[in-house]
């Protein structure tokens, strides 16, 4: 729409990703979580407001408009956990159009709400019980909260990654089989208990892809089955019999020890009995966070994984170098175009007539 060149549109993440985080932190995760809310959705439309602003060249007044207009737009409802409805998928794509909607509005002299963020009814008091205002502003421009983002290398909630982690390790220096676990108890802090780990029964039991993404008891058993977790294994083992037998030997628990690293990790014990003997670990930093980045080519496994059914291999490489050069990018667009599964050459027929 405008142009933009790589190093704006970095500008413009990087102004997104801020009001994004901080805005979350704010309101406190797991009270906003608590009252049903999804991050991703609410707090997202704002980045996106605030990434779209800054590339359509919004004044201080133009994005206080897009704030207060995006207010009124800002929503997503973990109720998809009840059934893997596909909701927890459009929150994404819906936090950005609302955002980039709200933007443009502004931009065109439509009036936003005053206040967005701190008024009597503004998000921080509307989305949760005690917010913290402070946190929205506290060293801004000085502490990037975007230098601390992470790379989720598994499919799954993030929750479930220091657990797989902990189980992979535990695979490797003891040579674990699933066929010789007996039962397996992971334990995480409270929040993600509650959204991976309850209830117990249903998280056993996984009948879709976002039941299997939001079940440690999923993640896990396949993890023992497979030496990890991809994109695939979602249509491979939610019909699985084995699979599915062992998520029912597999429980989730609130850890103290990942309660107390919360919210500044998101850690996770495991404990595996065999006959052999229980083997134990505890993940504090899982695999993908700023202390324990994925390398170059794991980050590059994990593009092609998801690339790879719809890019030729030619193709993947040029948006992967464009990704990686971004800020040498003339047109945003151009690259973007690239992540386009190329059109095939319509086929010719031969009608034969009479």
């Amino acid at each position: 729409m405008t142009g933009a060149d790589g190093r704006s549109v970095i500008a413009a993440i990087v102004a997104g990703y801020e009001v994004q985080i901080r805005l979350s932190l704010a309101l406190d995760p797991a009270a906003h979580y608590d009252r049903g809310f999804h991050p991703t959705a609410t707090c997202g439309a704002f980045g996106a407001a605030a990434a779209a602003g800054r590339l359509l060249g919004l004044d201080a007044k133009g994005q206080a408009h897009a704030f207060g207009i995006v207010l009124s737009m800002a929503a997503g409802s973990m109720q998809f956990l009840a059934n893997g409805a596909w909701t927890k998928r459009s929150h994404v794509g819906h936090a950005a159009l609302c955002g980039l909607s709200a933007a443009t509005l502004a931009a065109e002299g439509y009036q936003g709400a005053a206040d967005a963020l701190e008024g009597k009814w503004g998000f921080l008091h509307a989305y949760a019980p005690a917010s913290d205002a402070g946190k929205v502003v506290a060293e801004l421009g000085e502490r990037w909260e975007t230098l601390k983002i992470a790379v989720k290398p598994y499919p799954s909630c993030r929750y479930s990654h220091a657990a797989i982690d902990g189980i992979r390790q535990l695979m490797r220096e003891h040579g674990i089989r699933p066929d010789e676990v007996q039962s397996m108890t992971v334990g995480v802090p409270e929040p993600g208990w509650k959204i991976i780990g309850n209830p117990e029964a249903a998280k056993q039991s996984p009948a879709s892809v976002v039941d299997g993404q939001f079940s440690m008891a999923f993640c896990g058993a396949v993890t023992l089955r497979t030496g990890g977790l991809v994109w695939d294994d979602y249509a491979r083992h939610l019909d699985d019999r084995e699979t599915l037998g062992l998520c029912k030997r597999i429980r989730t628990r609130v850890d103290p020890r990942a309660q107390a690293d919360f919210p500044a990790e998101m850690s996770a014990s495991v404990e595996i009995a065999t006959a052999r003997g229980i083997f134990e670990t505890y993940v504090r930093v899982p695999k993908g966070e700023p202390a324990n980045f994925l390398s170059a080519a794991e980050l590059r496994a994990k593009f092609d994984g998801l690339v790879g059914p719809y890019l030729t291999r030619e193709r993947a490489n040029a948006l992967a170098d464009g990704l990686l050069g971004l800020e040498n990018a003339s047109d945003v667009g151009a690259l973007l175009r690239l992540a386009r599964p190329e059109e095939k050459t319509p086929e010719l027929r031969v009608v034969a007539r009479e």
